[in-house]
């Protein structure tokens, strides 16, 4: 790479653009961080993790209250790690959990799970109540979906199906038949989200919570009734907040921070194909995006960000996922590279682009 290649981009929203500009870029002005739905194309950001947690921004600051982490399915899990003690070696157990998992056709949705689950708690450590009391400086927020109707496979297929054709006309069609319920660690700072519900993280339901993040319909099974929250089945947060909903966010005094695989923000699952419904410049008033350009995309193998369909691909050639995997990850330390040199000499605030 030459010393003048660049792979990282900023935008920013105006509130945020204007706090940045008298503030700076530091733990006085980050409040909270957001991680998108993604299934592997995470992989891409782990240089960003390591960069971010070793900068300090996410650090506490003196008469602030703790950063807020919202997630919704991978980045659910995401969050989970940054929420534990030894966040760097929790990333590092999430790395190497998801990269190593081994799927073959023959394996039934709640096996998935069930392996997903098991990496879930290896990957939060022993010691949940860090997790919950803020121990480590971070509110955790999880987004959830929970199934308005039928539970069953066939029903699922119904209700997606009529969800995708109602999308057509509202994007508040999939709040219809799909109820956004946000687990927090601390609700009493969080806004109620719209058209959803606000539940309080236990040590009796985390795991189950963000385990239900990420259960992706038909690939994961649906987590039935969380502990202290209403009855339900509950699947993928993203069908509601796939990359941000602004409706979700909770009110804080400071900038979201977004690093993101790609320019594009989604608000739900069922608008990715119509990017007329990205975020707006007004429902991205506190937020900085961090994403990789189409340049740093085009250097990764195949010339293109991880996916989950790289299980079926790959199916017969688990270590040549594995490998690409891996190579995306180390691919993943340019980024974080560029960020911890943009902080250290100020570029970012040159780099910056109006939302």
């Amino acid at each position: 790479m030459g010393s003048t290649t660049s792979f990282l981009r900023y935008r920013v929203g105006p509130r945020a653009h204007r706090r940045l500009l008298a503030d700076g870029l530091g733990p006085q002005t980050v409040a909270g961080l957001l991680g998108p739905a993604s299934g592997p194309k995470w992989l891409a950001l782990a240089g960003l993790d390591r960069a971010i947690l070793d900068s300090g921004l996410l650090e506490p600051s003196a008469g602030r209250p703790p950063v807020q982490l919202l997630g919704a399915s991978a980045g659910a899990w995401r969050m989970l790690a940054y929420a534990t003690a030894q966040p760097l070696d929790a990333l590092q157990r999430l790395e190497d959990g998801y990269i190593g998992q081994v799927f073959t056709r023959r394996h039934t949705a709640r096996q998935i799970s069930d392996r997903y689950r098991e990496l879930l708690r290896h990957v939060a450590g022993p010691c949940l109540s860090t997790v919950l009391d803020g121990g480590a400086g971070r509110d955790l927020a999880i987004v959830t979906s929970r199934i308005r109707g039928l539970r069953s496979r066939p029903g699922m297929a119904v209700l997606l199906l009529a969800a995708a054709a109602l999308h057509l006309a509202t994007p508040r069609a999939t709040d219809w038949l799909f109820e956004r319920v946000l687990f927090h660690s601390s609700p009493q700072r969080a806004r109620r989200p719209l058209g959803g519900r606000l539940v309080s993280l236990t040590e009796d339901n985390l795991l189950a919570a963000v385990l239900a993040s990420g259960s992706v319909p038909f690939y994961l099974q649906a987590v039935e009734d969380l502990p202290g929250a209403p009855r339900g089945a509950y699947i993928d947060g993203g069908l509601t907040d796939y990359h941000v909903n602004a409706t979700t966010l909770p009110d804080i005094d400071g900038v979201w921070l977004l690093p993101h695989y790609w320019h594009h923000v989604v608000p739900r699952w069922l608008d990715k194909g119509r990017r007329h419904r990205d975020l707006s410049s007004q429902q991205a008033q506190d937020v900085l995006q961090i994403y990789p350009t189409t340049a740093f995309v085009a250097g990764l193998p195949d010339g293109r960000l991880p996916d989950r369909e790289d299980f079926k691909i790959f199916a017969d050639r688990p270590q040549d996922r594995m490998r690409r995997w891996r190579q995306v990850v180390r691919r993943s330390e340019l980024l974080g590279a560029e960020l911890t040199k943009d902080l250290a000499s100020g570029a970012w605030c040159d780099k910056l682009e109006a939302w």
